[in-house]
């Protein structure tokens, strides 16, 4: 049960953050991937790293 509050948490919050998504790609694509690129390597690792 404490695991499937976990990933809806997890879930709002990546939710949240992509909000944006599609104003950030228009304003400057390259930007959005790199940012991106960098936040889902460093979520990833201490995802897999606790």
């Amino acid at each position: 049960m404490a695991e499937e509050g976990f990933k809806r948490k997890l879930t709002a919050i990546l939710s949240a953050d992509f909000g944006g998504y599609s104003r950030l790609m228009g304003d400057d694509e390259e930007a959005t991937v790199r940012t991106l690129t960098s936040y889902l390597t460093s979520t990833s690792f201490k995802l897999l790293n606790p």
